[in-house]
């Protein structure tokens, strides 16, 4: 997983310099200055405004013109490559920023090749990324009705059964999908995770309007839950061909997805055991 997660942050990193690959090859470059002084490019400061010109570069400025300097009725620009006051940054920007940033550290440094800084660097900026979660679906959003004896279980069991029935599909992992994906270079390959989607969808939709009894209403939203976060991590891998922050996203949530699920089938199963009406669903 930690090599995937490494994989993602650093194809999102070098799409984002290779947009900017002009710029990138000007701030790699040493700087020799006036007194013949080899000069770090991580120190330069051309239009001496306070930022350094790789940071300028980084944020959309111009290192040249001393114009851009904050004025005293702005928010200065400060060495924190991961904001910027008049640009609202999308993650992908911001982890991309943040990974070049510390990459071109790391090369000034001469260790931008060597294995164990590169894992730390990646470490370190998966570490510094702000992850959505799967929505939770609440008890008033199930339809629950008082318990008729083994009668009302069955049917339930039956019910529900006969919905992963109707719209599960046989698919490869999404997550083995998305791998495929990065290695080949092939962001087409990701539609392959659609149909699972749609399964998805399909399958909570039919989830919360089963009419579950009150003794399983707790173990049912569990089960709508897990479906739910399935649906998340799939969506997530969908979209991280055009953000790799999305594939990290998926990653961080994927075993997570995977025991609720296992946890919330078992707990289900375990009381249709306990009531004896196992055979009479499955």
């Amino acid at each position: 997983m930690f090599i995937c997660i490494a994989i993602l942050l650093v194809v999102g990193a070098f799409v984002y310099a290779e947009n900017k690959k002009e710029q990138v090859a000007y701030v790699a470059k040493d700087v020799v200055s006036a007194d013949g002084t080899i000069v770090s490019p991580q120190e330069v400061d051309t239009d001496e405004d306070g930022s350094k010109d790789w940071e300028e570069i980084l944020f959309g400025t111009n290192p040249n013109d001393p114009k851009s300097k904050p004025s005293a009725t702005k928010a200065p620009v400060t060495s924190d490559v991961t904001t910027n006051a008049t640009e609202k940054l999308e993650p992908i920007d911001i982890v991309s920023r943040d990974f070049f940033a510390r990459y071109l550290e790391l090369r000034q440094l001469g260790a931008s090749k060597d294995k164990d800084s590169q894992e730390e660097l990646a470490k370190t900026v998966a570490g510094n990324i702000v992850l959505s979660e799967p929505a939770k679906y609440v008890i008033s959003e199930i339809q629950v009705k008082p318990d008729s004896g083994n009668a009302g279980v069955i049917k339930y069991g039956e019910e529900v059964s006969a919905i992963f029935k109707k719209y599960a599909i046989n698919s490869r992992n999404e997550a083995v999908i998305a791998k495929e994906s990065l290695e080949k270079e092939d962001t087409d390959i990701l539609k392959e995770i659609d149909p699972s989607i749609k399964s998805y969808k399909n399958i909570i939709n039919a989830l919360i309007k089963v009419s579950v009894p009150q003794s399983m209403s707790l173990m049912h939203l569990d089960l709508v839950n897990a479906m739910n976060g399935s649906l998340f991590v799939a969506q997530s891998f969908r979209d991280s061909g055009a953000n790799p922050v999305e594939g990290v996203q998926a990653l961080s949530y994927y075993q997570v997805v995977e025991k609720n699920l296992y946890d919330a089938v078992t707990a289900i199963r375990s009381y249709f055991k306990y009531l004896g009406i196992y055979e009479n669903i499955f």
